[in-house]
């Protein structure tokens, strides 16, 4: 702009200090101006900074708010479900659809298809051979008569007559030898668990060769 005005003035030194002498005053205001221009964005930048972390933190807060809700839903609905403590099958069900229950309520009977044994009593006078890890052979009606081979898991510490709901007992002091049984868990062929045929309470018919 200066050297504008100089040279419409015809170049003479004197007249370009005068006409920049005159407006050096012009200028300077307009540095002022533009340098409170400066100021003034950098206040307005700042405080738009202050609102957006404002918002940022309003954000997170009520972000954190929905999680909690989230959560409380997810736990409401888990408490709607009653899962069996192990896999199985539904024998006897006391509660319907839509009934009202309580904490420790009897909801089913549940038979674990694939845990199923046998618990056969032999006489005392046949287990003298008798020991854990022995074979024997297994008749069931329910599968045509089919025999398969079970494995002997372990012999009871007592006759069922100590661990039935009335023991017998001698008060009279009279003895009469009575041959016991005692109780043998006996384990099932996982293949033949998978067949499915097998239930609970089934009678079978258990041979040990000796």
């Amino acid at each position: 702009m200066v050297s504008g005005v100089a040279g419409l003035a015809g170049g003479d030194p004197a007249v370009e200090v005068a006409v920049a002498t005159a407006l050096l005053p012009s200028g300077r205001s307009v540095r002022r101006r533009r340098c409170g221009a400066a100021v003034d964005g950098d206040d307005d930048a700042e405080a738009n900074i202050g609102v957006l972390q404002a918002q940022r933190a309003e954000t997170a807060s009520t972000l954190a708010s929905l999680q909690l809700a989230r959560d409380k839903a997810a736990r409401d609905l888990s408490f709607t479900v009653l899962r069996a403590p192990y896999d199985g099958v539904v024998g006897n069900r006391s509660v319907e659809q839509g009934d009202l229950i309580s904490p420790g309520q009897k909801l089913a009977v549940i038979v674990p298809m694939d845990k199923l044994y046998i618990v056969a009593n032999f006489k005392e006078t046949q287990l003298a051979r008798l020991v854990p890890g022995e074979k024997v052979r297994i008749s069931v009606d329910a599968i045509d008569g089919q025999d398969f081979e079970g494995t002997v898991s372990s012999l009871a510490p007592a006759s069922g007559a100590v661990f039935s709901l009335l023991p017998p007992e001698n008060a009279t002091g009279n003895f009469t030898k009575v041959v016991q049984r005692v109780p043998v868990r006996i384990d099932v062929p996982a293949d033949v668990l998978k067949t499915g045929k097998l239930r609970a309470g089934l009678s079978v018919v258990v041979a040990v060769d000796s």
